[in-house]
């Protein structure tokens, strides 16, 4: 399953080169694409395949990515108060 996430930057990355719509459901997405070839469907494989990877990337990191950003304003806070 693709999540909307992945879906919605999928196709907001293609914006540059078709014109498209999006209709859901309750259990399904619609994608409308105006010109459909095999390049624009290769190019939309492998965008949807770098966000999926993106999305990955950002649940198995979010836990350490917290902390630094944590780390970080308590650093602006320390130096701000002296």
């Amino acid at each position: 399953m693709v999540s909307e996430w992945v879906i919605r930057n999928g196709l907001y990355w293609m914006s540059t080169i078709i014109s498209w719509k999006l209709k859901e459901d309750e259990q399904n997405w619609l994608v409308s694409i105006e010109t459909f070839n095999d390049e624009v469907k290769l190019e939309f494989e492998q965008i949807l395949n770098d966000s999926r990877f993106r999305e990955k990337l950002q649940v198995h990191t979010g836990e350490v990515r917290t902390l630094i950003i944590d780390n970080v304003l308590r650093s602006i806070n320390l130096r701000l108060a002296q």
